[in-house]
C-alpha cells in the first residue's frame, strides 16, 4: 500500500522514502521543505486511518524540523558573507 503518491520522475530521484534529495540550492531546499509540510498537512486532512494520521504527523514534523534547519543555515550563510 502506497501512502503518498509520487510521479515516476520524483520517485527515481530517491532510492528510499527516507533519502534526502541531492543538494541543489539552499532556497530550493527551503521551498521543497515547505512543499513537504504542505503535502503532509493536506494528506492529514483526508486521512481516516489512525496509522495514516500518525504517518502524516511524523512526516509533517520531519519536514518542519528540516525547514527550521535550512532557515538557520540560510541565516548563518547570509551573516557569514
Amino acid at each position: 500500500m502506497q501512502l503518498f503518491h509520487r510521479s515516476r520522475a520524483e520517485h527515481k530521484d530517491h532510492d528510499t522514502p527516507f533519502s534526502c534529495p541531492p543538494p541543489s540550492g539552499l532556497l530550493e531546499e527551503i521551498e521543497l521543505a515547505k512543499r513537504e509540510m504542505n503535502d503532509a498537512y493536506n494528506h492529514f486532512q483526508i486521512a481516516s486511518d489512525p496509522d495514516l494520521i500518525d504517518c502524516c504527523i511524523y512526516r509533517g514534523n520531519a519536514a518542519w524540523k528540516r525547514y527550521q534547519f535550512l532557515i538557520r543555515e540560510a541565516k548563518q550563510t547570509q551573516m557569514g558573507t
